[in-house]
C-alpha cells in the first residue's frame, strides 16, 4: 500500500472519530473489563491481566515451591508474565480498532515515511 493510500485511510478513519474523548472513556473501560491469561511450565504458573496490561492475578503451583530451582522458578514466571502482555497488547489493539474505528499504530509507517520524506507531499 503506498502513502498515498494510507493518507486516505488515516483521513477516513480521522473523519470518523466523532467525540474522541467519549470513545477513549468507552475504550478504557471495555480494556479495564477484559481479562487474558497465559501459562508456563505446562499450567505450573499462570499470569493473568486486563486488556490494559495491569496485571490482576499471579498463581504458582504448590509444588513448585518444593522445588529446589529458584531460577526455573522465575523464568516460568517472567515467561508467563510476558505472554499475558503480548496478549493484553494484541486485545487492545483489535479494541482500539473496535472502538475507535483504526488502530493509531495502523499510521506509524504514514508518520514515518513522511518523517523521512521531509513533510506531506505536494498535492
Amino acid at each position: 500500500m503506498g502513502i498515498f493510500e494510507q493518507m486516505k485511510q488515516m483521513r477516513e478513519a480521522f473523519s470518523q472519530l466523532g467525540n474522541i474523548k467519549e470513545k477513549q472513556e468507552e475504550l478504557a473501560k471495555r480494556l479495564a473489563q477484559i481479562r487474558v491469561s497465559a501459562s508456563a511450565g505446562a499450567g505450573m504458573v499462570e499470569v493473568a491481566a486486563s486488556a490494559d496490561g495491569t496485571l490482576t492475578n499471579l498463581n504458582i503451583n504448590p509444588i513448585m515451591f518444593n522445588a529446589d530451582d529458584k531460577k526455573m522458578l522465575e523464568d516460568l514466571i517472567l515467561s508467563a508474565t510476558n505472554e499475558v502482555q503480548r496478549k493484553a497488547k494484541e486485545t487492545m489493539a483489535h479494541e482500539m480498532k473496535n472502538v475507535l474505528g483504526f488502530n493509531p499504530s495502523d499510521f506509524e509507517g504514514v508518520f514515518n515515511q513522511l518523517q523521512k520524506d521531509g513533510g506531506f507531499p505536494p498535492v
